[in-house]
């Protein structure tokens, strides 16, 4: 069941503690300055190649001045174009691309069509330099969020190109060290979550569950990962990893901390958990207090488990096995009721049940016994009802032609019986005796029983 609803690294970039300073370009300002008396193309500082830049003339440096200055970033980006339409080559092309990361970077998070721009001009600046910080980290964060539910192998390609960059990314020459130490967790953090959307892309659920777990251990507090994590478990189709996958559902929809889930989208989280929850392990219990342990770690313990409904099932079955092996009077009576229960139950009683002695001393059995749930009446009981295979639900009733002595039986006495067979009912399924026999039990008076035929078993 798939419930996405926020993407993975809009999220990671919203939560990654960079400085502006981090993904910012380094404008040069006075320094290139023209020197307006010798009417020549000013030296800009810090840009040597083995000879200094020039502007090609004042209008490029007056337009670069304008862009430098300009804070509002649609307006910069509009001054940047000019510049590279009026100045199709510069030989300040390195700072004119920082210009535009520094640029486009943060006004992708704020206007999406500027998204697959900002693609462009970091792929533009890789190519000059696989390496460049600035170009890694946007590339990161807009890759998947143009890819989005069904990327290209280009798109994907870019995000593994992002990821695996910043994970050996080195401090940006602009960047502090006591800077780069706070950053780069994040910087981590995001490199996995780009990692995991590439690899969930291409369906590579293994690798998309490392690299989201690599992440939580760098941020525990990205809910929305957290969710991501889940539905990736449940996509490899390996049931021993899905209570991970409960564990990561119940993370993101009761933490409610920094990095959480709005309000609204815990409360569809919870109830989908509980709705999976139920599916996996047969019923509710244990559900709230998952809940209540996932909200402080966003990762299970080592040896964290959940029993399955099938794992209970199983056990379950296997623990009837020993008993039905252990009692023959019990084997017997599990035999007589697959066979009522089953397709040709009703003919199955017909021609081997009905009216017939049970059990009668079918396979060496002379008297069943289950565990008395009620007398009706308490008074005066003329019905007793047992539970055979589970003492705490009903599978017998017998039914008297006189009332038995209120003190002769009570709820929750083990007893022996036997009977005639009556009538039974397959969901919830009943077998009911009359004529019964209780040896060992004093009753006021036994009526003579007629011949009855034998019961008969497949």
């Amino acid at each position: 069941m798939q419930f996405n609803f926020l993407g993975v690294t809009k999220s990671a970039a919203t939560v990654t503690a960079f400085t502006v300073a981090l993904a910012s370009p380094v404008f040069v300002y006075a320094q290139a300055e023209p020197a307006g008396q010798q009417q020549q193309p000013a030296q800009a500082s810090g840009q040597q190649t083995g000879s200094q830049p020039h502007w090609k003339d004042r209008a490029e440096y007056d337009l670069y001045n304008s862009i430098a200055h300009e804070k509002d970033l649609k307006k910069r980006l509009d001054l940047l174009d000019q510049w590279e339409q009026k100045y199709p080559t510069t030989e300040f092309e390195k700072l004119r691309t920082q210009a535009y990361l520094g640029t486009l970077g943060p006004l992708s998070q704020q206007d999406s069509s500027t998204r697959q721009k900002t693609i462009d001009a970091c792929k533009k600046a890789l190519t000059a330099d696989p390496k460049d910080f600035t170009a890694l980290y946007w590339l990161a964060i807009n890759a998947p969020e143009v890819g989005g539910a069904n990327p290209t192998p280009a798109q994907i390609a870019d995000a593994e190109t992002a990821g695996n960059g910043l994970l050996q990314a080195q401090k940006p020459a602009t960047t502090t060290e006591e800077a780069w130490e706070k950053a780069k967790s994040s910087v981590d953090a995001l490199a996995h979550a780009a990692l995991g959307w590439a690899a969930s892309a291409k369906k590579d659920y293994p690798t998309a569950q490392k690299e989201y777990e690599a992440y939580l251990k760098v941020n525990p507090n990205n809910s929305n990962i957290s969710y991501q994590l889940g539905q990736t478990i449940l996509a490899e189709k390996n049931p021993a990893l899905y209570p991970v996958a409960l564990w990561s559902f119940a993370r993101a929809g009761a933490y409610d901390g920094p990095g959480s889930l709005p309000a609204d989208n815990r409360a569809r989280v919870q109830e989908y958990f509980k709705k999976i929850y139920d599916q996996y392990h047969g019923s509710d219990e244990g559900a709230d207090q998952l809940l209540a342990q996932a909200k402080s770690a966003p990762l299970p313990p080592d040896g964290f488990k959940i029993v399955s409904a099938t794992e209970k099932a199983n056990e379950a079955a296997a623990a009837l096995q020993q008993r039905l092996q252990a009692d023959p009077a019990l084997s017997l009576w599990y035999s007589l009721q697959q066979s009522l229960v089953g397709d040709q139950g009703d003919s199955f009683f017909t021609a081997n049940v009905k009216d017939a002695e049970i059990p009668g001393g079918a396979n060496g059995v002379k008297a069943f016994s289950g565990t008395v749930i009620s007398l009706d009446p308490p008074d005066k009981p003329t019905k007793i009802v047992l539970g055979v295979l589970d003492p705490t639900k009903p599978d017998a009733t017998l039914v008297f032609s006189d009332p038995i002595p209120a003190t002769a039986v009570k709820v929750g006495d083990k007893i022996d019986f036997g009977g005639v067979g009556d009538s039974f009912t397959k969901d919830p399924y009943m077998l009911t005796l009359k004529d019964p026999e209780l040896p060992g039990v004093k009753l006021v008076k036994q009526r003579p029983r007629a011949a009855h035929k034998r019961v008969k078993t497949r």
